[in-house]
């Protein structure tokens, strides 16, 4: 798993998650078109450092380092990694 992360999870392609996610991997080539950069806090406030609907890239068999707190993929399957008790999907 990646560095400090606990879990993992397959997000599905045009998946949402929130939550203590450490990084992404992209098995293909994957948008990230909305996310925010941040420490998530259990049952408190996050701190969200930055917000963005611009693109991201994450080429075919690379990550894309946190923190994050939220963050929706738009095109292809990922996988998430995260601490904590579990990811939000809504």
């Amino acid at each position: 798993m990646g560095p400090h992360a606990e879990k993992a999870l397959l997000l599905a392609a045009d998946g949402i998650a929130t939550g203590s996610i450490v990084r992404i991997y992209a098995p293909a080539d994957a948008i990230v078109n909305d996310c925010t950069f941040g420490q998530f806090v259990e049952g408190g406030d996050n701190i969200d450092y930055h917000s963005t609907t611009t693109n991201i890239a994450i080429p075919a068999g690379t990550y894309l380092e946190g923190p994050f707190t939220q963050i929706h993929i738009n095109n292809v399957a990922t996988v998430v990694y995260y601490n904590g008790g579990s990811l939000l999907l809504p």
